[in-house]
């Protein structure tokens, strides 16, 4: 698909793209190829969110043994209904992936995530679906904050929680020029292969979050100041530091110096106080 061809298909459907909703199309056919290659979608049941004018919904749907693909705004996802209306092994969607219910049934997840809502997207694949491979492209900034480590100035709450549920690696750069319109940022396209879930129960998983959301809801804090001040939970500054005591933790160790497997420990110290 290129520039010419999405003018067209823009004109005849009266649409126009959303930046908001981070709607640049992808036009390079290098890069298309590269994203097929890398995924392998061949004979797999595929998830694609916010296909947009199917840049790479026509080779994934020729691959894939099924594939679906829910796309938010209507206009688009009209056209593809129409695209694809005499495909029997391809589902296309209108709806929003954060509120739609969807069966867990993918073997693959692919998505170029909008901006404003990249981490929710990420998020709601994590705990509802247990896809074996997640695809995604973001921009470049947001790749790094997923994959940074402890210690760096951008490790935070995102990098952890993932981190807790994928092994994320960094498969290529995409330039501006790929797009269009043509972005004002660079791309990052990274794999995510799904981790066992470290606890069993859901409800621990849960206190999990909220010791993430705790740890860094004031950045630059130490970790005994953040959990026992959070507004997430109610823990006091002695239990806290019980906690901390037998998960063998400093009490002044500012919390994005602390790995996932602390953070599981500190979870752990948690739900054996009982929150």
């Amino acid at each position: 698909m290129n520039k010419n061809e999405i003018l067209k298909i823009i004109k005849t459907y009266g649409l126009a793209p959303n930046k908001k909703l981070g709607q640049n199309f992808l036009i390079d056919d290098t890069i298309i190829q590269k994203i097929i290659d890398v995924s392998q979608p061949d004979k797999k049941i595929i998830l694609e969110i916010g296909p947009g004018l199917g840049s790479i919904a026509d080779p994934l749907a020729a691959k894939a043994f099924l594939y679906s693909a829910i796309e938010i705004d209507s206009g688009f996802a009209r056209y593809l209904q129409d695209v694809f209306k005499s495909f029997e092994s391809v589902n296309i969607i209108h709806g929003d992936f954060l509120k739609c219910n969807l069966e867990d049934k993918f073997d693959i997840i692919i998505s170029n995530l909008p901006y404003n809502s990249a981490s929710e997207i990420l998020f709601r694949i994590a705990k509802d679906f247990s896809a074996g491979a997640i695809f995604v492209m973001v921009q470049k900034e947001m790749g790094e904050r997923i994959m940074s480590q402890p210690g760096s100035k951008i490790y935070g709450a995102l990098a952890v929680t993932l981190s807790y549920y994928f092994n994320s690696k960094r498969l290529f750069y995409i330039s501006g020029e790929s797009f269009y319109p043509k972005p004002d940022v660079k791309s990052s396209f990274l794999k995510l292969t799904r981790k066992e879930r470290y606890f069993k129960h859901r409800d621990h998983e849960d206190v999990f979050h909220l010791v993430v959301k705790s740890a860094f809801w004031g950045r630059r804090k130490t970790i005994l100041k953040s959990l026992s001040e959070s507004p997430h939970m109610e823990l006091d500054r002695d239990r806290v530091k019980k906690i901390l005591d037998l998960s063998e933790i400093k009490h002044d160790v500012r919390s994005e110096m602390l790995s996932l497997e602390e953070y599981i420990k500190l979870t752990e110290g948690v739900v054996g106080a009982k929150i």
